[in-house]
């Protein structure tokens, strides 16, 4: 009887077993760095539900520890925050498009500016279109000039500051009336305010005079054209922020129309 010798069975390869630990290794890492995402942008509600889920799967309450109502209440501030932040931005830049559209459409070119300041938003008219040198009388059509920029302001709720700026020189040297430049800026902020109050019934309510003299200048007073650039009533359109509505005093040294009459009224 012939001898059958019997076939040695065949060896598994175990040469890639390690993949699939590491298949399951990067699937795990895979699901961490998910809930690290899901974390760095917090949605309540969400987390609320990855919280619901992890418990059942866990059901050890992993996430017990953390206080919800508190990070829902931070969430929320922060993202209240955020909105008016963006709404305020959004705001002054409308402003001052409107304002920019208005100043191209005088006619005078590059010499009336509007910035976005820490305040709000200021358009910036120069003394030379408004009045004759060292004076407070308007010129023809200044009145005209404060009515076309007044216009898209009524109908905001914005206080406006009508804010007087001179240069370093003082008014006698022009043979002016008046001794310096303060009483210079207060007559031509008063001035302003009382053409627009009167001339384009602007609420009186909403504005206060404000007068700087030589003490703010926009450029060294060196050269005539730099002292013109500094001569100047600047219209700022307020924003409030929220130190002020924390501050329901009102804004310091607001001068009211009816004071700065009497005080223009008193003056030599």
């Amino acid at each position: 009887m012939p001898i059958i010798e019997a076939t040695p069975r065949a060896q598994k390869d175990r040469s890639e077993r390690w993949l699939l630990t590491y298949a399951d290794l990067i699937t795990l890492l895979m699901v961490f760095f998910v809930i690290l995402f899901s974390f760095s942008i917090i949605d309540v509600k969400r987390f609320e539900d990855l919280k619901g889920s992890l418990d059942k799967a866990f059901s050890q309450g992993v996430l017990a520890g953390i206080n919800t109502t508190s990070l829902s209440q931070s969430v929320a501030y922060g993202t209240v925050n955020q909105r008016i932040a963006s709404e305020d931005q959004d705001a002054r830049a409308s402003v001052a498009s409107q304002l920019q559209k208005v100043a191209d459409a005088t006619g005078a070119g590059d010499s009336i500016s509007v910035i976005e300041v820490l305040q709000g938003v200021t358009i910036s008219l120069p003394a030379e279109l408004l009045f004759q040198s060292g004076t407070a009388d308007l010129k023809p059509g200044a009145t005209q000039l404060l009515g076309q920029v007044a216009e898209p302001l009524k109908d905001l709720s914005n206080p406006i500051q009508v804010v007087s700026n001179t240069d370093e020189l003082q008014p006698q040297d022009s043979n002016s009336k008046f001794k310096d430049n303060w009483q210079l800026g207060d007559a031509r902020s008063y001035t302003v305010l009382r053409a627009l109050v009167d001339g384009d019934q602007f609420p009186e309510d909403r504005l206060s005079l404000w007068n700087k003299a030589q003490y703010s200048p926009l450029f060294p007073n060196d050269t005539p054209e730099n002292r013109a650039k500094n001569r100047r009533v600047d219209l700022l359109v307020v924003f409030a922020t929220k130190a002020d509505a924390s501050n329901a005093s009102g804004p310091a040294f607001q001068v009211s129309a009816q004071a700065s009459a009497q005080a223009r009224a008193a003056s030599p």
